[in-house]
């Protein structure tokens, strides 16, 4: 197999799929090693790998390229420059997101303003793409409207009609925060609220490195959650879902800043396997997962199944799936990771020895939970109070 810098490759992932890429390096210290540049994704995924997980990208393979990166290839290529979208080839396109990640690498927004927040941004984002700095941009916490001057900001706070979200409540439950008195979920349509969407876009893209898309928003549904004073719904976070898509329950997923560490991540997580659940089919997260993302689901995923054995003992991959609504896959690794997964006459089999592991999780989790100082949300499944769509 002829590798070399500048082969396009088909790459195996830590998920066992094998997506598109080009060697950008290769290295032959103990093993010979190619660095892969995964394309569609950040460059903060970019790996070293060994030849056995490599394969040539056939030359003519490039419709078979964008179909298989559908998401990360040409809705990227319309999300960057709808206007332009119809007019790339597959050659200038290359060219073109060559150049967009080479003008994303800087922060362009020193500061967001968000209702009582000032926020530091992580990441670049694609507002305002004529000026290149920003020292601060304004936005309104309700129909994510956004400026570049504080006077029109003030203005447009006192004349904004919105007090909550767009879209469809589905969710409100009562919870013990000074100054909340609930915390709610908003079902809103890509396609029928699109300019509310692409802020809220825009918005993610400051706080997720690896988020491409912002303006190619029909296709999905948004989950916004908010916490409720008197008549204001204030956003804490959300997550994405892809219309039509049988395989992930959940495409994006942020918790803002300031409402990090209060338990919001888990709640949306939960709330992204119950709806799944209740459509009877089973979930697991578009990968890449951002580092924070990981974090969350293997924290949600390991509490979710433990949980379950410690309630009913032993089961099997497919109990646990089946109760649970994570993929066979995600529950492998979960349970891989705290070495309850042997190997036994060619074959993978879930073995729980005793109860120690378990219970020791739970203790260590409960001091951790009494050392916090802030209220952790958590999700009530009976408190959907509407179908979703």
């Amino acid at each position: 197999m002829d590798i070399k810098v500048g082969s396009r490759v088909l790459c195996e992932w830590t998920d066992g799929k094998k997506y598109p890429g080009e060697i950008v390096q290769e290295r032959d210290d103990t093993k010979k090693e190619f660095y892969v540049h995964y394309f569609g994704f950040n460059k903060r995924l970019d790996a070293w790998v060994t030849e056995e997980k490599l394969s040539i990208m056939p030359p003519d393979s490039e419709e078979k390229k964008n179909s298989i990166l559908t998401r990360y290839n040409k809705r990227q290529r319309e999300d960057l420059h709808p206007d332009r979208c119809e007019d790339l080839e597959s050659g200038s396109l290359a060219q073109f997101e060559k150049e967009h990640e080479e003008n994303t690498k800087v922060r362009n927004v020193d500061r967001i303003v968000l209702g009582r927040y000032e926020i530091k941004p992580w990441y670049y984002s694609p507002y305002l793409y004529k000026y290149p700095h920003i020292p601060t941009l304004y936005i309104c916490e309700f129909c994510l409207k956004y400026m570049r001057h504080g006077a029109t900001y003030r203005s447009h706070m006192k004349k904004c009609p919105y007090t909550r979200p767009v879209g469809k409540l589905i969710y409100r439950d009562k919870v013990d925060i000074p100054k909340v008195k609930t915390i709610s979920v908003y079902e809103i349509m890509g396609s029928e609220h699109k300019l509310y969407c692409q802020n809220f876009c825009l918005l993610a893209k400051l706080f997720l490195d690896h988020k491409t898309l912002y303006y190619y928003v029909p296709p999905f549904k948004f989950y916004v959650l908010t916490e409720d004073s008197g008549k204001f719904s204030r956003i804490v976070g959300y997550f994405s879902k892809e219309i039509g898509n049988d395989e992930y329950n959940l495409a994006c997923i942020l918790t803002l800043p300031p409402y990090q560490q209060k338990g919001y991540g888990k709640f949306l997580i939960a709330l992204s396997y119950e709806l799944s659940k209740r459509e009877k089919r089973i979930g697991t997260p578009e990968r890449p997962l951002s580092d924070m993302g990981r974090i969350s689901y293997k924290s949600y995923w390991t509490d979710t199944i433990l949980q379950l054995i410690r309630e009913k003992g032993n089961l099997s991959l497919k109990e646990i799936t089946d109760e649970t609504g994570i993929a066979p896959n995600d529950v492998m690794e979960t349970l891989s990771s705290l070495n309850m997964v042997k190997y036994w006459k060619g074959q993978y089999i879930i073995s729980i020895a005793n109860n120690k592991a378990i219970e020791e999780h739970f203790k260590k989790k409960e001091l951790k939970k009494q050392s916090m100082t802030e209220y952790q949300v958590k999700f009530n499944s009976t408190r959907l109070i509407h179908k979703s769509k």
